[in-house]
């Protein structure tokens, strides 16, 4: 395994010493636009190949989903492209949102 493995706990102490540290979110837009964590930056898993080169390979990246699944892939096919500093959010926002970390979300009309 090339990347890190992140429970929300360990994922949180993290985005809070480390300023570096960038947040991927995988999920469809409609899912970002529901729910998020600050200052993610949204490429769906399913245009992640073709939007790699958007993305710095030296940057350190926490890389979430929903459920932790897509966000796995995702970790996969970046560490193949040659990232070297991931990690990857266990359990994704639904297990962050259960141990009751914040997230930002968008209020309907």
């Amino acid at each position: 395994m090339t990347y890190r493995d992140l429970v929300p706990e360990e994922a949180d102490a993290e985005l809070r010493s480390d300023p570096t540290l960038r947040i991927l979110d995988v999920r469809t837009t409609a899912e970002h636009q529901s729910h998020r964590l600050p200052n993610a930056t949204l490429v769906p898993i399913q245009e992640l190949d073709q939007r790699l080169q958007e993305l710095d390979k030296h940057t350190n990246w926490l890389v979430h989903c929903e459920h932790g699944r897509r966000s796995l892939f995702a970790c996969e096919m970046m560490a193949q492209a040659g990232f070297k500093k991931l990690s990857n959010l266990r359990g994704g926002l639904a297990y962050w949102a259960g141990c009751g970390l914040p997230l930002e979300t968008t209020k309907l009309p």
